[in-house]
Formats: structure tokens, sequence, C-alpha cells
């Protein structure tokens, strides 16, 4: 599987990875606590990390692979892409039927974000 990124996401997340070392995981965060907490069991988050779980697959991107939890894949569309809103300075993950995560953190293994 792959996951695509728009050119200004993939600059975004390069110069995020220029001052933080590791390996990209597109981890799923079940403890987030939104303001639909009550609907939602978890959200996508672009973890950078050296804390890789062995039992990770790996979706292919323009910067290397990205690490996903099996159990995690049902919740992606096909051809997931990750854009970025530069007027808003967000990253987005979307897919096929549309918007799945408006505010694509980046974080770091404590889930402190990188930018």
């Amino acid at each position: 599987m792959e996951i695509a990124m728009t050119a200004l996401a993939e600059k975004r997340i390069s110069n995020i990875l220029e001052d933080h070392s590791g390996k990209l995981e597109l981890y799923y965060n079940e403890k987030f606590q939104g303001s639909y907490a009550c609907s939602i069991t978890g959200v996508f988050e672009l973890k950078v990390s050296d804390n890789i779980s062995e039992s990770c697959e790996t979706l292919n991107s323009p910067l290397g692979p990205v690490y996903i939890d099996p159990t995690k894949v049902t919740h992606l569309d096909d051809d997931p892409l990750i854009d970025y809103q530069e007027k808003m300075n967000t990253l987005q993950l979307k897919g096929r039927s549309g918007m799945i995560v408006d505010n694509l953190r980046v974080v770091n293994d404590q889930s402190k974000s990188l930018y």
C-alpha cells in the first residue's frame, strides 16, 4: 500500500524531519479526546519515532517508508493522501471518501506536537 503526499506536504514534513530524527509512523491515537470524543474512537497522527514496533506494516511514500499498525489500516481509505494547507499551517489526511483528519498532528513519542 502507498500513501501519497502533495508537494507542499512533502516539503512541510521534510522541514520537520530536519529538526527531529526518527522514522515516520502513521499512528492511530486511541486516547484522543476532542470536542467530538463521544463518537470518535481514535485519530491518526504522524509520529516521528525511533520506537517502531516490529509488527508494523510499511506504506510507501515519497519520503520513504511510513509505518502503520496493521490493525489500523482498516481506518484508511484506499490511496490515502497527505496534503498541506498553507493558510492554516495544517497537514490533512484524505482518502477517496473525503477528509479523514483535517488537522494531522506531527508528534514525538511523548505525543508532543513538533510544529
